[in-house]
């Protein structure tokens, strides 16, 4: 029996400046108890508050479907996070960054994949969604850091 590889897919990445300081956006990225505020689709996590790092993990409750265990991967000092999840036997895997932008505040990029059997395939077929989604959530980061930086 032969199988067929599935090309890879482009990752799922959008991105956007804002004049908030990096470690502004960062704070946001890894508080817990603020992910409802810019990701409107966060109906409840568990724990509720805290600060994630490397190991940390936690139920996540879309209000579109069931909660799903997230577990953060990587932080990285003031410039975000990577996290990943499992959903119908595949692997989802984030990037929520952020680095300084010339000339000043700061470029926050999110990124979302898909691994296993079928990635590739699901992964193309989510992106508009997805995308949309990603773009949603970094207008309101944006202006929740830009409106809370000091």
């Amino acid at each position: 029996m032969t199988t067929m590889a599935l090309r890879p897919a482009p990752p799922i990445t959008r991105e956007r400046t804002s004049t908030a300081p990096p470690a502004a956006v960062h704070d946001l990225l890894v508080d817990v108890s603020s992910w409802p505020l810019w990701s409107p689709h966060v109906v409840r996590t568990d724990p509720a508050t805290g600060r994630v790092h490397p190991g940390w993990r936690g139920r996540v409750k879309p209000w579109f479907g069931p909660a799903t265990t997230m577990e953060v991967t990587e932080v990285l000092p003031g410039g975000g996070m990577r996290w990943r999840t499992r959903a119908l036997g595949h692997e989802l895997r984030y990037a929520q960054l952020v680095s300084p932008a010339p000339g000043g505040g700061s470029r926050v990029v999110f990124t979302a994949t898909v691994h296993g059997p079928l990635g590739p395939l699901l992964q193309r077929l989510a992106a508009p969604l997805s995308g949309f989604g990603q773009q949603r959530r970094l207008e309101r980061l944006v202006l929740l850091a830009e409106r809370t930086a000091p």
